[in-house]
């Protein structure tokens, strides 16, 4: 950024500021209105001038010593553009890119990036390194901080994708903005704000949890850990908050890995988080989401990590604007940080392409449940999906495995699954003759056999009554 004083000889004098993600190198969301803000002296008349049409707004910092102004911009292109900010100071943002923005955050299956050891050896890092020389593709990285208040501004900066920068990249992020750029024919933009190890609450508004007893005895239920904080608004505060008036085209979030504490209590979490984002972000609109569902993998305490992914199919269904990325077979039993980022990024690419941009053509969605009702005769159950155009069974074998039926009793036992003509599943058990209720892959390390005709893997479900 481009700093030149004007007559700053009077102590009476002050310098107007900005974020550190109104910097050099930034890539503003097109055909909208954004905005331009910082800090000055109140009466210090702030004037910011646009390059791409020679515009100019003024703005008059309030008492709080605040201001800002909204800006519009045009049409995405790699064409390199200027923003100037004149107050008692003139400040210029210089190689300012117009096109499209997106927000990527959770724990650490998205801040996962490709200097990490455990994708040493592993052939597409080499590949996506080579490749990465696309000066039109930015990353901003929000540095690791906390607040019990929010804070103003959050510590990073813009850079631009050469082989060395990408080595922090988040590689879902990257790899989704390839897609997206690929695709859309403009810039783009990713703020990575993600921080290994941290539960939904923490990323969370404070305010929210604060006199409800409901939502503080949920927290409580987690233990602290020393990488990094559990308790509400920490990291909001510090690491989102501060991002508030940025324009974002839409959110990829990754997360719920530390939630398995409080497993069963993810997709209320997850509905507020979303609904606390949505209107604290700029004019808080409907801003699409996309959530990843955790992955298979043998945790030390078995049982609510398949918790945590049956909360995220149900959120998906209860939050508008939303999209859920299955990544069952994308996973690593033994590795909680499965190495094939670059698949994943694809269906986070392919489901902002679908929810955010109305694209036709790009497969995201794995089989989720519909329903689940008794067959004719009362001693099995027709399950069916979503998305499960060309359902079948992967490998050997006809039947469908992972599916369990219980009785009067509650008792969950081994089932087997036979795709229908209709592309139901027909689920039947030899020590069940009159279910009352089934499940599906219900276990943090299942890997069931189901999946689509996109190769998508069905995902878990829990105890659902039929009649």
């Amino acid at each position: 950024m481009t700093v030149i004083a004007v007559c700053a000889t009077s102590a009476g004098f002050a310098n107007v500021t900005l974020p550190s993600v109104l910097s050099d190198g930034m890539v503003l969301e097109q055909n909208t209105t954004v905005k331009i803000w910082g800090w000055a002296k109140p009466y210090e008349r702030v004037t910011v001038k646009t390059s791409w049409d020679g515009k100019e707004y003024t703005a008059d910092p309030s008492p709080r010593a605040e201001w800002s102004v909204e800006v519009s911009t045009p049409a995405g292109s790699a064409t390199s553009h200027s923003i100037e900010v004149t107050g008692y100071n003139k400040l210029t943002i210089s190689d300012v890119l117009v096109g499209e923005v997106i927000l990527c955050s959770g724990q650490s299956n998205m801040e996962f990036q490709p200097s990490w050891s455990m994708w040493d050896g592993y052939a597409p890092k080499d590949s996506l390194l080579s490749q990465a020389t696309q000066d039109d593709i930015r990353m901003f990285r929000v540095d690791y901080r906390t607040s019990a208040t929010p804070n103003h501004d959050a510590s990073g900066c813009w850079v631009r994708t050469t082989p060395e920068n990408a080595l922090s990249y988040t590689v879902i992020g990257y790899v989704l903005a390839c897609k997206l750029h690929a695709q859309l024919g403009v810039p783009v933009g990713i703020v990575d704000s993600s921080w290994g190890g941290t539960p939904i609450e923490s990323w969370t508004d404070n305010t929210l949890f604060d006199g409800n007893e409901h939502l503080t005895s949920i927290n409580n239920r987690l233990t602290e850990v020393s990488w990094g904080p559990v308790r509400p608004g920490l990291i909001y505060n510090a690491m989102i908050a501060p991002l508030a008036n940025y324009r974002f085209k839409a959110v990829a979030w990754y997360q719920g890995e530390q939630n398995c504490e409080n497993a069963d209590a993810y997709c209320e979490l997850l509905k507020i988080m979303v609904g606390n984002w949505r209107s604290a972000f700029y004019k808080g609109d409907d801003l699409p989401f996309v959530f990843a569902q955790i992955a298979p993998y043998h945790y030390d305490e078995p049982g609510m990590a398949v918790v945590v992914r049956d909360q995220q199919r149900l959120a998906a269904s209860q939050i508008s604007n939303s999209a859920l990325v299955v990544i069952g077979n994308l996973g690593d039993l033994k590795d909680i940080h499965p190495r094939f980022k670059v698949e994943a990024g694809n269906l986070f690419a392919n489901a902002l392409l679908t929810l955010a941009y109305g694209k036709d053509g790009f497969h995201y969605a794995a089989p989720t449940l519909s329903s689940a009702r008794l067959a004719k005769g009362g001693k099995s159950v027709e399950v069916s999906f979503a998305d499960s155009k060309g359902l079948h069974v992967v490998g050997k074998g006809k039947k469908a495995d992972w599916f369990e039926l219980a009785g009067d009793d509650g008792v969950f036992h081994k089932a087997e699954g036979r795709i229908m003509k209709d592309g139901s599943v027909l689920v039947s058990s030899k020590e069940v003759s009159r279910p009352k209720s089934v499940r599906f892959a219900w276990a943090d390390d299942a890997w069931p056999n189901l999946e689509n005709a996109d190769g998508l893997q069905a995902s878990c479900f829990g105890a659902v009554q039929v009649r």
